[in-house]
């Protein structure tokens, strides 16, 4: 690994982003709409850009009627040629998630998830290994990286792997991984190229 350009990306990036850096949220205060908003986003946001997302979501959530759980899972079905990303799978995943919850209930799946952290997510339409990371860090869930396009690119420029690139960072500055990854996914994300 090439920790001289390592280093150099995330200084680049640190000094970029500053202080403004995203911060996951406290999964105790985490309560079910802001679970299924979170679930929502990251769905959504699999494959896309963030700002076609963000231009779209208030609609993708009012398709979902705002995130109501038991409306959601009284849905016979989602028709996503009336959603403003058209997507049938990523709907219907969303709709199948929605209804796995229910039907286990709020609190006993927030418990599992406090218990299990990624291994409950998994059990979800439409995670994956990159997305339960996703979701496991803006929940708060756990401290990790969500090896996206952009935190791949770093890593490869660095001729390392993201689990190599982060832990080097991480250790190297005492930073947590999610901050790594916020720092140079942020830079990235701006800049459309890696630091």
């Amino acid at each position: 690994m090439n920790n001289a350009r390592a280093k150099q990306m995330l200084e680049t990036a640190r000094e970029y982003v500053g202080d403004d850096v995203f911060v996951p949220m406290n999964f105790e205060d985490v309560d079910l709409r802001a679970f299924l908003r979170q679930y929502l986003w990251v769905i959504y946001v699999s494959g896309f850009r963030n700002a076609v997302v963000e231009k779209h979501f208030d609609s993708l959530r009012a398709a979902f009627h705002d995130l109501d759980l038991d409306q959601i899972a009284a849905m016979k079905s989602v028709d996503a040629r009336t959603l403003p990303i058209r997507n049938q799978r990523k709907a219907d995943a969303f709709l199948r998630g929605c209804r796995l919850i229910h039907s286990e209930g709020w609190s006993a799946f927030k418990g599992r998830l406090r218990e299990e952290k990624r291994a409950a997510l998994w059990e979800l339409p439409w995670m994956g290994s990159a997305t339960t990371r996703h979701l496991a860090l803006a929940l708060g869930i756990e401290d990790t990286e969500k090896p996206d396009t952009w935190i791949m690119q770093c890593a490869a420029k660095c001729s390392a792997t993201v689990d190599q690139l982060v832990t080097f960072l991480s250790s190297e500055y005492g930073l947590t991984r999610q901050r790594v990854d916020a720092y140079l996914w942020q830079y990235c994300r701006d800049h459309q190229q890696v630091p």
